[in-house]
């Protein structure tokens, strides 16, 4: 079990504010809770990184359970990730009373917004500290103002911060056949294995018919 203190700002939804990252959505419960079902000391001492963060849960919960994580997401949304880090104590200050052995995880905050100008060289600058896990939910659909993410430049940025033996994990919503096909179309042109994971892989009660968990490597 692990427990994150995560703020979302739902009002901040539509027009020129923070956008669909204000809010939690189910792929991040899903994917969380996986990551939270594995063997203790799965994460420890790991470095990882999401893609996409938004209230920033699942990169949260990741340096709960022990991970060196990196948060990323559009600027407009680096207040509100700062501020969930700090929240969990995960930023540079330990939580009042605790001794330097009991906080094992960590995580900072970082722009990344693929398909932006000069993203790219984002992306290898961040690549550099060699991630173990790639995470990202929820990064493909149509958002309130009708805009789609670009799936080609959202594979770019997964497979640019993996190596040949790092996990990444991705899910999303079922929002139709076009946007899966857009999204496993991506996928294939960047990543050798391509696999959904079988819900029952999932806890109990995340097995959720409309979210769906897939695995890429490199």
């Amino acid at each position: 079990m692990v427990h994150v203190c995560a703020a979302k700002q739902p009002r901040s939804l539509t027009g020129a504010r923070l956008g669909v990252g204000a809010c939690l959505w189910d792929g991040a419960f899903v994917l969380t809770a996986y990551i939270a079902a594995q063997p203790v000391d799965t994460y420890a001492g790991k470095r990882c990184i999401e893609l996409g963060a938004g209230v920033g849960l699942v990169g949260l919960a990741l340096a709960r359970l022990g991970a060196q994580v990196t948060l990323t997401d559009k600027p407009i949304l680096l207040g509100l990730l700062r501020g969930n880090v700090a929240k969990n104590w995960l930023g540079e200050r330990p939580p009042p009373g605790s001794s330097p052995e009991s906080r094992r995880g960590k995580a900072d905050v970082a722009a990344l917004e693929w398909g932006s100008k000069g993203y790219e060289a984002t992306i290898s600058q961040l690549a550099t500290a060699k991630f173990d896990f790639v995470v990202a939910t929820d990064c493909t659909y149509i958002d309130p103002d009708g805009n789609t993410p670009d799936d080609d430049h959202f594979m770019t940025a997964c497979a640019g911060l993996c190596h040949e033996n790092t996990m990444c994990f991705v899910t999303f919503e079922d929002r139709g056949t076009v946007l899966r096909d857009n999204f496993l179309a991506a996928a294939h042109t960047k990543f050798r294995y391509v696999k959904e994971m079988h819900r029952s892989a999932l806890p109990q009660h995340y097995q959720l018919e409309h979210i769906d968990v897939w695995e890429l490597r490199l």
